[in-house]
């Protein structure tokens, strides 16, 4: 894919991110979700199944790492000023590796925890128990996690939760965190 197309079609989903238009912005949250999924699980970037929600202009894009932390980057700014994306935006983090996604997510959770609804902390919990959960995550991030006291509280406030999913959510990812560091 020749370069100048290829970063055409991503400043227009970058771009749709920052629209004032709520549906358009959940659109592009669920592509780049999409995107960073096929990136990280090895589906071919040609197989149909794994692309057909996708238009063709970006079922032909391969993410490159330096992709993936520039689409991290960009989440990171929805989380942290668009709070009706936010449960959105933290879905499509939990599609991009942990590598790049975990220390920001933790920061952000640490930062604008006690903001979030009830569904951007399940989404939140959703991610970290993902990247806890992968077979290669590297036990250094852990550190960062169980350091930020801003993470800790949010995790044991959203554990006491009336909303069940997400009080069962945030204790797995407690419990894993545990687990991990002993």
């Amino acid at each position: 894919m020749k370069r100048a197309y290829r970063e055409r079609a991503l400043s227009r989903l970058y771009a749709e991110l920052q629209s004032d238009d709520f549906d358009a912005r959940e659109y592009a949250l669920f592509q780049l979700a999409l995107m960073l999924k096929r990136a990280n699980d090895g589906t071919r970037a040609d197989d149909f199944a794994a692309g057909e929600q996708l238009p063709r202009d970006l079922r032909r894009i391969i993410l490159s790492p330096a992709d993936q932390k520039q689409i991290v980057a960009r989440l990171m700014k929805l989380v942290s000023r668009t709070a009706e994306s936010r449960a959105t935006a933290f879905w499509a983090l939990g599609e991009a590796a942990a590598e790049f996604a975990f220390s920001p997510a933790s920061a952000a959770i640490g930062e604008h925890g006690d903001q979030f609804t009830d569904e951007a902390a399940l989404q939140a919990c959703r991610a970290l128990q993902t990247w806890l959960d992968a077979e290669d995550f590297n036990m250094s991030l852990l550190d960062s996690l169980l350091a930020d006291e801003g993470v800790c509280r949010s995790l044991r406030r959203w554990s006491r939760s009336a909303d069940a999913r997400l009080a069962k959510r945030a204790k797995a990812v407690i419990s894993r965190a545990r687990a991990l560091s002993s």
